[in-house]
């Protein structure tokens, strides 16, 4: 088994200058004021967002079931309560970072969990420090099990994060220690993948959009992060995932432009 390692808070470069510079790119071709400005894409890219990072904790919920809940309340026969108010806390969750500017600190960490958690775990420990052991299926770390423990680290952890000059390297450390950390009972990871764009949107940088067929590879990822402190698998996962963000705007953009530009039929 690994425990848990505080070095692993020290370690703040996350991209190469030229992954920096891709993102610069990425970031001329869709600004997050173009996104947030058109409703149509925060609702599209929003209901992407909720589905996959319930995915990603083991939701059973497909993507019609989702946007049924979301659109109309209905939940799926046979299926889950606790699987329907996952959705709907993130819902809540996206829909206050979208109209909110929240900044990344500890207040804005735990009014997330608060919304997030909300039915997940008792009342009492929503948006508290856990002070107990945890175990990670899938995962030879061992995290920290005293709240005192945890709360030193994370205030440690944001003061590193305050240290870092680049937009992505924040966001990056932030969502991946964040995760490490375990700070809460449950919730973590979801928690952390919300506060990951509120470090970007802070910094006025696109938004990270998770892709369903990428749920293993974000899993991967963030053990392979818990087991050895090395970035790799997650910022390669990343970088995908947000060039994927991107290309899907454009397409929608350039398929105005085409219509635009020619008939639909001939006359």
């Amino acid at each position: 088994m690994i425990p848990y390692n505080p070095d692993f808070l020290d370690n703040v470069t996350v991209f190469t200058e030229e992954e920096k510079a891709l993102f610069d790119t990425l970031n001329d071709k869709v600004s997050l004021s173009k996104f947030l400005a058109n409703k149509s894409y925060i609702d599209k890219f929003g209901m992407d967002f909720i589905h996959t990072s319930a995915k990603i904790e083991g939701n059973t919920y497909d993507r019609n079931d989702t946007l049924t809940l979301l659109e109309y309340g209905r939940t799926a026969g046979g299926k889950r309560y606790s699987d329907a108010k996952m959705i709907l806390n993130m819902r809540d969750a996206y829909d206050l970072f979208i109209k909110e500017d929240l900044l990344v600190g500890k207040n804005t960490l735990k009014d997330l969990h608060y919304i997030l958690s909300d039915e997940m775990v008792a009342d009492n420990e929503r948006a508290m420090p856990r002070n107990e052991e945890v175990t990670i299926k899938g995962c030879e770390y061992i995290p920290l099990a005293t709240a005192e423990k945890l709360d030193d680290e994370l205030n440690y952890m944001f003061d590193r994060y305050a240290t870092i000059e680049n937009a992505f390297d924040k966001a990056i450390y932030l969502h991946c220690n964040l995760a490490y950390l375990q700070y809460f009972k449950d919730c973590n990871k979801r928690t952390a993948r919300m506060m990951l764009n509120v470090s970007l949107k802070q910094d006025g940088k696109m938004l990270y959009i998770p892709n369903e067929e990428r749920v293993s590879e974000y899993l991967a990822s963030v053990v392979a992060y818990y087991e050895t402190g090395s970035y790799d698998k997650f910022k390669s996962y990343f970088i995908n995932e947000y060039q994927d963000t991107i290309g899907a705007v454009l397409s929608v953009e350039n398929a105005k432009k085409q219509e635009q530009s020619r008939p639909l039929r001939k006359k």
